[in-house]
């Protein structure tokens, strides 16, 4: 299992609201939003396996397929920055969804997320503003705009709840 720093919360929600406080981002932070960015690709794939509609799951799943990808831009960005270092597998993550039992996609709960993306671009452009590094702070910039997709991939779902 991979460490957290002593001040960074175990929990990836209260983890990501430590990070929000920083106005930059270390190697170290870096690290934290990649395991961050790996839970919720878990996460949306607990999510998507408690629908029945296929086109759902497909949307919900390629949300959490992009959650990776930005974790692995967060690794290049540790690169750009001097780190070096590899993603831990879902089973050494401190912030490992692996124990969740199913979450049922009831339309509050997708709308939250809806909200935790919204929140996510928002953030990520902060970031991306306070970055010195020109290549980090594109990569942030792309994390950022999928969120967005990610909030309209959700809101796809919503509706196709709501017409089921």
């Amino acid at each position: 299992m991979v460490t957290l720093p002593k001040d960074c919360p175990q929990d990836p929600i209260a983890a990501l609201t430590y990070l929000k406080s920083r106005p930059s981002l270390s190697v170290e932070d870096l690290k934290i939003l990649a395991m961050i960015e790996t839970w919720g690709e878990v996460y949306y794939q607990v999510l998507a396996r408690g629908l029945g509609d296929e086109e759902s799951k497909k949307l919900l799943l390629r949300n959490g397929a992009e959650e990776r990808g930005h974790a692995a831009r967060l690794l290049k960005a540790i690169n750009l920055k001097g780190g070096a270092w590899e993603l831990p597998s879902n089973a050494e993550n401190p912030f490992n969804p692996e124990g969740l039992g199913d979450v049922s996609a009831e339309p509050e709960l997708l709308s939250m997320l809806q909200q935790a993306e919204v929140d996510g671009d928002r953030q990520y452009q902060i970031w991306a503003d306070a970055e010195s590094n020109a290549e980090v702070a594109q990569l942030l910039r792309l994390n950022g705009r999928e969120e967005i997709r990610h909030f309209e991939r959700v809101e796809e779902v919503k509706k196709r709840m709501a017409a089921a």
